[in-house]
């Protein structure tokens, strides 16, 4: 497994790659979430027309859980597992200004003040 310094962004510098590890260390570790009808999002990637709500990370293999939506044919967004390294090499981003979101099993993302 490469080393985070490694990692290399088309659109990143090395600071911002780490911001977006810094935050994924924050989320729950893999299975914790299992079950629930509605998941905190802790994370948010995307590139073009694909969204990764990660809910969940696994900090030593550095792989999340989480929802990836594909905004070009939404039929073909699911829940699964990605690889983050993968994920920043190909490009994507994180949203700086995600905040109190969470998502639901059918994919549906909400603001936190609207679901209680």
């Amino acid at each position: 497994m490469k080393n985070i310094c490694d990692i290399k962004s088309p659109l990143l510098v090395e600071s911002q790659v780490n911001i977006i590890y810094s935050k994924l260390s924050e989320a729950p570790e893999l299975y914790a979430t299992d079950g629930l009808e509605i998941r905190e999002v802790v994370v948010k990637l995307f590139c073009s027309s694909m969204v990764l709500y990660v809910v969940e990370y696994d900090s030593k293999e550095r792989i999340a859980f989480g929802y990836m939506e594909n905004e070009a044919d939404p039929i073909l967004s699911e829940w699964g597992y990605s690889s983050i390294d993968e994920l920043i090499e190909s490009g994507f981003e994180m949203d700086l200004f995600l905040s109190d979101t969470v998502i639901d099993k059918s994919g549906i993302v909400s603001e936190i003040e609207n679901v209680y």
